[in-house]
This record gives structure tokens, sequence and C-alpha cells, in this order.
């Protein structure tokens, strides 16, 4: 997975409370992102593959979490029946596994998988760390349930969710939920709040108008010279970058220079 300018990314786990307690929010935040902004979930993986049952005091911290929720975020509310009807255990993974299977048939279906999760674990009191309750689940939606029942323990759909668990951490995430936005290769932390999005909003149009509104100079150095492959080799850029930089806008300007960037690091790349 590689950094795309001008993308908000989301970083959440299905089976974080506080994921849940965001939903709204993020709901909100998404319905008013500026249009120039693509928006991007990563699953970050919580917890790993366990059937060790979880430990009491670790059961005592999670309920005490879903009661801090309730008290702080209006209308998040849990059904703590789970903790009687059910075998606990600290393993999220195969709760994000689910969602890149339903996503392996259609990226539509990531959001819907998430919210049939969420609703199965904390309003109907099942447990997502078993792979029988995730079908279950699945079923709830259009999906082809052999093909997500192969997908769901294929290593294909493991590999996938170590990519994302590993591009959580180079946004530099520790904690879910989380929100990063890249500019300019450049990667900033956007603040979380579970009942206003209005910091979150205007952290962003802040940053999107510092972007705009910054003059990026030309990178020619007067060493005009072009190869084969009609790039310069003084600035690295194409003949028709180059032709058009005049006519380009500050974000069209910016792209050539991150594009001239990797291929100068390309072509001076020194042989291992």
């Amino acid at each position: 997975m590689q950094l795309e300018d001008n993308t908000l990314y989301y970083i959440y786990d299905p089976m974080c409370s506080w994921c849940y307690a965001f939903e709204q929010s993020l709901s909100a935040l998404q319905k008013q992102l500026p249009a120039e902004l693509t928006f991007t979930a990563i699953l970050g993986g919580l917890a790993a593959d366990s059937k060790i049952p979880m430990p009491l005091d670790t059961q005592v911290m999670i309920q005490q979490a879903w009661r801090q929720i309730e008290l702080t975020v209006p209308k998040v509310r849990f059904n703590f029946d789970f903790w009687t009807k059910n075998i606990p255990y600290r393993s999220t993974y195969p709760a994000c596994r689910a969602i890149l299977a339903a996503t392996n048939q259609s990226a539509e279906f990531a959001n819907p998988m998430r919210q049939v999760i969420q609703r199965a674990y904390y309003q109907d009191a099942k447990n997502p760390s078993l792979n029988e309750i995730l079908i279950a689940c699945a079923s709830e939606l259009p999906l082809n349930i052999s093909q997500f029942s192969h997908d769901l323990l294929s290593l294909d759909i493991d590999i996938k969710l170590t990519e994302h668990r590993h591009f959580s951490r180079r946004l530099g995430v520790s904690s879910y939920p989380s929100l990063r936005l890249v500019l300019n290769a450049e990667i900033y932390t956007i603040p979380v709040n579970y009942t206003d999005i209005t910091p979150s909003l205007e952290q962003i149009n802040n940053l999107l108008n510092s972007y705009h509104t910054a003059v990026i100079e030309s990178p020619c150095i007067r060493e005009c010279s072009l190869n084969n492959e009609d790039m310069c080799v003084g600035c690295f850029r194409l003949m028709d970058e180059i032709t058009q930089w005049a006519y380009c806008k500050e974000p069209e300007k910016q792209a050539i220079l991150n594009r001239a960037q990797r291929r100068k690091i390309l072509l001076t790349k020194k042989p291992v």
C-alpha cells in the first residue's frame, strides 16, 4: 500500500468500542469532506488471533469503556448481555478479515459489513471473534456466502490484513479510531471528536487552504538536457510537464514535483 496525496485515511477496528462510538461523527464527516479529498478506510487490527478466553481484568476494562462511552456520546448504547452469553476472546483479526473478504466481492460492502459486525457485537450480544458469527453477519448482505467463507480463511485475505496493519503503523497510528490527512506526501493528524466534527473539518480546511496558497517554484536548475525518454536530467520532469508548468495550478505542480522526485530517486539509487 502506498501513501496517496489528497487523502483522508480513517484507521479503525470493527471490534473497537470507541470506533463504534465514532460512527455517527464519521458519517457526518464523510458527507462534509471537501470534494477534492479521497476517503480511505484502513483496518488497524486491534488484537491478534486467540482462542484463549479474555482475562477478567480485560473484560472489566472493556466494560468500563462501554459505560464511559454511554455517558459521553449521545445515543450510543451497549448490550452488556454479551459478557454473560459468550466466552469473550481478545481477538479482532477475524472481524477485520471479514470486512476484507466482503470487500473482495465489492468495495461497496465495506461499510455495511462493518455495521452488521458492530450490531452483532454491541447490540445483539454475539461474538464476532468467531468465524461462524461472521459468516452469519455476511448472510445479512447480498454476498456470495460460499466465496465469502472461502475468502475469510484464505491466505490472500490474511496478507491484505497484514498490509493494512503495516500501513496503519506507517501512518503513525497506535490507537483507534484515528484520522490522518496526506497532503504533498506529508502526514497530518486530524482530531477525532465523538460529538462535534467541527474541529476536524476546521483543521482539514485550514491545511487545504495552506496547501493551495503555497507558491510552488519551478524546479528548473538551468541544466536543461533531455534523455531518450524526453526527461530533463536537470529537474527530472518530462517534456510535457515542463511545457505545461506555467498553466498548472498549485496541486498539479506539486504532483509533477512528486513524480519528478520519484524519478530522481530511481535513477540515482546506487546498486546494493
